[in-house]
């Protein structure tokens, strides 16, 4: 929290120059940077086993379960693959990690034979809880499509491969999935650019937008579905869709081509002005779907236009990205969904251990605005929107940052049932929160991610039913640690600005009107 925020109430009347990315549970994202290697000995696992284990509860106490029914009976392994390990795999991994799974490409997990042979991993990623992947923490609310373990089912899991990995069943056995991943199997249109776009390792972060084309048949009706689907994943960094008025063409069209090459460059937004962000994807995504019933409203002769975050490092193939969609006709009649925006500064000095030109704000400052001009640099926004200033940051040294910004939920649009909320940091980001009514008597936690993990951003959506009123407030709250930075990056202040290695403190809650 900024110092002396606490309570605050400041109108956030934020610009249409920010991101906002909806994103879905599981997903075939790049693994995490601290991704578990597999050990190359027995001991090494067993080292680790133990420590998971110590972390996990005794199968003779309480179970913790996180779909919150206590009448569940807890998973106890006894020598019994088939009846207490297989079917948690079958139900929180197999649908990501079965042969063409979004999560295969990462690792295939598709018979009994591969769990087996891989349960030292297994059992380390398990027990360290970094998979089945699910970031949000213990003070959020229940959500829909909740892939963590119970404290149990972590146990079972440990006890199996310390037993050294028996299976009663025969090793080509397939793993049935008992949940399946919802996509979009059948969408009712596929749109693509004009062109495949390539742009160059000399940009290190290239923001590209195109002109995506809604089909006939969708003017004046509702988005209700999509899936942005990256062409080239390992340079698509993320991804944001406009939703624009027929009025923009005419300048869209200008723009398009304008150096040369397929669409324009696009810093912070789409640069046409009035647009609304209603697309988002990022690694660790699903398709989104909107509640029956429910969808975004589409103009007549609107159009979208995609922006394209590239991160090249050592190549960058031409990609052509598309998006995937459902709608329904004019002749429904919807509830309209509307996507809130929250954001609070980004403001992380060097500590007092780094040292260099760019841990000057003002030099690294200008430093981001000669690489994204003002639109792709908003550090010097959020202070000015959220009543803050750079002093409420100075004496933040020793590694560790934190920001926070209190808004009536009316200013932003933020009123209705909430559908969904996610929140958006980059890679040094540490934890996040968004609350309802922070410090008051009603207050409720409606994200919490204590362990912010770049490669996993989910769009979480209640299982119980939450209305946010007009008169509420909305906090939300960031913090980051410069441990976590690229050691070999030079020391810099970092601000809110568009590179992967620049940061944010950022976030969506989704509402539709209330019955």
């Amino acid at each position: 929290m900024v110092p002396g925020s606490a309570g605050r109430t400041t109108l956030l009347l934020l610009a249409p120059v920010v991101l906002a990315v909806a994103l879905v549970a599981c997903g075939g994202g790049e693994t995490s940077d601290q991704a578990v290697e597999e050990p190359t000995t027995a001991e090494a696992v067993a080292t680790d086993e133990t420590a998971a284990a110590g972390n996990a509860a005794s199968t003779d106490e309480a179970v913790t379960d996180p779909t919150g029914d206590a009448d569940v009976e807890p998973v106890v392994f006894a020598d019994d693959y088939a009846t207490s390990v297989e079917p948690i795999f079958a139900g929180e991994c197999a649908a990501c990690h079965l042969p063409g799974g979004p999560g295969s490409p990462h690792w295939e997990l598709g018979t009994a034979g591969q769990l087996a042979e891989n349960h030292m991993t297994l059992a380390l990623v398990v027990g360290a809880r970094v998979m089945p992947p699910w970031p949000a923490g213990g003070d959020s609310p229940a959500f829909h499509e909740d892939r963590s373990l119970s404290d149990d089912e972590v146990q079972a899991i440990l006890d199996w491969s310390a037993a050294g990995a028996p299976i009663d069943v025969p090793a080509d056995r397939m793993i049935e999935p008992t949940v399946e991943l919802v996509g979009l199997a059948d969408p009712d249109s596929v749109l693509a650019p004009p062109a495949a776009y390539a742009g160059s390792t000399d940009v290190v972060d290239d923001y590209r937008c195109q002109i995506y084309e809604l089909p006939a048949g969708a003017d004046g009706g509702y988005l209700t579905a999509y899936e942005f689907v990256p062409d080239q994943p390992e340079v698509v960094h993320h991804a944001i869709g406009y939703l624009l008025p027929a009025d923009a063409r005419e300048r869209a069209e200008a723009r398009d081509g304008e150096d040369g090459r397929p669409g324009w460059s696009c810093f912070g937004s789409s640069g046409l002005g009035r647009d609304e962000t209603v697309i988002g994807w990022a690694p660790g995504q699903l398709p989104t779907r909107y509640p029956d019933g429910s969808g975004v409203p589409l103009e007549p002769g609107a159009f979208f236009v995609i922006q394209v975050h590239y991160h090249y490092e050592d190549a960058a193939p031409a990609d052509a990205s598309t998006l995937a969609i459902d709608f329904a006709p004019a002749s429904e009649d919807l509830d309209q969904i509307n996507i809130a925006q929250l954001a609070a500064p980004a403001e992380i000095p060097c500590t007092t251990d780094e040292d260099g030109p760019l841990c000057d704000r003002e030099v690294a400052l200008a430093a981001a605005y000669d690489k994204y001009g003002a639109e792709g640099v908003l550090a010097n926004n959020f202070l000015f929107l959220c009543g803050a200033s750079v002093d409420d940051f100075a004496a933040m040294t020793d590694g560790l940052v934190n920001s926070s910004c209190d808004v009536p939920a009316r200013a932003v649009g933020a009123v209705g049932e909430v559908v969904a909320v996610l929140g958006h940091e980059h890679e040094i980001g540490d934890w996040f929160r968004i609350t309802i009514n922070p410090d008051a008597a009603d207050e409720q936690v409606l994200l919490d991610i204590p362990d912010w993990d770049f490669d996993w951003q989910y769009n979480y959506e209640p299982a119980e039913r939450i209305v946010i009123d007009p008169s509420d407030t909305l906090r939300i709250e960031c913090g980051w640690d410069r441990s976590r930075r690229d050691p070999d990056l030079e020391p810099s202040y970092v601000l809110w600005a568009d590179g992967t290695n620049d940061e944010m403190c950022f976030g969506t809650v989704t509402t539709r009107p209330v019955s």
